[in-house]
């Protein structure tokens, strides 16, 4: 009874999992052994519907049995290549990432070399700003002291001076705003 119903359930559940069996004709089935007519009994039509189910479906098994084994192959196969384009992907997208860093860092060291430009220009300007400035400060006082200045050339020459001295102040504030942006971008 026990192998009757194990064989039962072997060749349902082999037939319950097989997508694409053939259906032999009842002329092309192998015919009937001894072996399973002696292990049909007069029980009932089930028993005897078992014992024809196994000589019939040997070659049904096996085909059914590579069936499975070639649809596990098969899923195997897309779920090894579907992981290997998920690879390829995750390959494209750190490439992207990387090119897109290297990318930011030249505009930014970019930034830096142009803030370091503008900000070496300024001192340029400020610097040739203070030394116009004291020689125009030390020739102001060199004609002062020799008494060859009028009081309106005395005050043309301070309005000039002080002149200068606003522009070297604006010459100060503009570093100092280039000096902050070169440190942000550098942040």
């Amino acid at each position: 009874m026990k192998l009757i119903f194990t064989i039962l359930l072997l060749s349902c559940s082999k037939l319950f999992f097989a997508q694409e069996t053939k259906i032999e004709s009842a002329s092309s089935l192998p015919p009937l052994t001894a072996e399973t007519t002696s292990t049909v009994t007069p029980m009932s039509k089930d028993s005897l519907t078992v014992a024809t189910v196994l000589t019939t479906n040997t070659t049904v098994v096996v085909t059914a049995e590579q069936n499975t084994r070639d649809q596990k192959a098969a899923k195997d196969k897309i779920r090894e290549e579907k992981k290997a384009a998920k690879e390829v992907k995750k390959r494209e997208r750190e490439q992207k990432d990387f090119e897109k860093e290297k990318k930011d860092f030249s505009k930014k060291q970019n930034k830096i070399l142009s803030g370091e430009k503008s900000v070496s220009k300024t001192k340029n300007k400020l610097s040739n700003a203070k030394k116009d400035l004291l020689k125009r400060t030390e020739k102001f006082e060199k004609k002062k002291s020799r008494g060859k200045l009028t009081s309106t050339a005395i005050e043309k020459e301070k309005i000039k001076l002080s002149k200068q001295q606003i522009k070297i102040n604006k010459l100060q504030e503009d570093l100092d705003k280039d000096n902050k942006k070169l440190n942000k971008i550098r942040d």
